[in-house]
């Protein structure tokens, strides 16, 4: 089968098109033809080597959508339950220290297996995974998001900040999000958008709808300095306000916290790991997606750019765009 590899990190000239053997399949999982896998900002940081927990060499890539063509049981016989099942992945250490889904083929445990939503093409499905993971750990598992929560989402425009508005509309929160333009931008009607134009663009927003002191959550997909602390002095002082962090834009990951804000306002922060859930937990939250997006209470992306795995330089450029942030269009690879 062929494969995207890197033997060392560093640069993405080190990925490379290769043939390799399939995986070998062993009792209890199944074998997942790839149609379409998302590429993510990290898959970009593990091949230059901004993630120190890549071991080598490596396939990239977190997330899939395919369909299964073999399968194993406990024994280790042929079962046929699934086979020609649509389904869909992501998460754990697939891509990291296991081999990922940059690749015709993917082994999956079979008790982890996630039918696709019916409704989404392998494409959109594929480009989905990841951010839909990372927006579900933050707003469910990490903040808590509950109805009449006040809540703020910098970066909202983005794979995971859009997708943490659909859950926390769906809870029937209040939600601001930020754009760095809302000139080719068309918020949905769920979100007040504010235009990051000046240094308080945010606490002057919130201060004009009558709500500051009265944030209670604060989701960072973007990770700048500016909005961050600007976003931190609109919060409840009341010791309930939850803040959680799932992204760095300085390349050393460091930029300075206004503590003084933080601990007058006696506010919780949390880091958002994709990884802390197992992939049984990862299939339960997929599970349960594919079902509102079916029902059409949540809604996938209208739009994806579809990048040929033979194509190297159109692959590296996918890659480098999502790590810049240059587009607001996902882009899968088809293998």
């Amino acid at each position: 089968m062929q494969a995207l590899k890197f033997e060392k990190t560093g640069s993405l000239d080190g990925l490379a098109l290769v043939n390799i053997d399939k995986p070998i399949l062993r009792p209890g999982e199944a074998l997942v033809r790839v149609r379409a896998a998302g590429i993510n900002g990290s898959d970009a940081a593990g091949i230059l080597g901004m993630l120190p927990f890549v071991t080598t060499p490596r396939i990239p890539g977190r997330d899939f959508s395919g369909d299964v063509v073999e399968a194993l049981d406990a024994s280790g016989a042929s079962s046929q339950q699934w086979i020609g099942a649509e389904v869909w992945g992501t998460g754990s250490e697939r891509g990291f220290t296991s081999d990922g889904t940059f690749s015709q083929y993917v082994t999956v445990p079979i008790a982890a297996l996630s039918r696709k939503p019916a409704s989404l093409d392998h494409s959109r499905a594929g480009s989905m995974t990841l951010p839909w993971l990372c927006a579900w750990i933050t707003v469910d598992t990490l903040a808590n998001v509950k109805e009449g929560d006040n809540v703020i989402i910098i970066g909202a425009r983005g794979g995971i900040g859009s997708a943490a508005a659909q859950l926390c509309n769906e809870r029937g929160a209040r939600i601001f999000g930020t754009y760095t333009s809302l000139a080719k931008a068309t918020p949905p009607s769920y979100i007040t958008p504010i235009e990051i134009g000046s240094k308080n663009a945010i606490r002057e927003a919130i201060a004009k709808a009558g709500l500051q002191n009265k944030i209670d959550v604060l989701l960072d997909c973007a990770g700048y300095e500016q909005p961050f602390n600007d976003a931190l002095f609109t919060m409840t002082p009341n010791g309930t306000g939850r803040v959680v962090v799932m992204a760095v834009h300085a390349k050393d990951g460091l930029f300075p916290i206004s503590m003084r804000t933080f601990y007058t306002k006696a506010l919780t922060l949390k880091g958002m790991l994709s990884s802390i859930l197992g992939p049984l937990e990862v299939k339960e939250v997929l599970d349960n997606l594919a079902k509102k997006i079916d029902s059409g209470l949540l809604e996938g992306p209208k739009e994806v750019k579809e990048v040929d795995m033979k194509n190297m330089d159109t692959v590296k450029g996918a890659l480098q765009e999502i790590l810049t942030r240059a587009s607001h269009v996902r882009s899968v690879i088809i293998p």
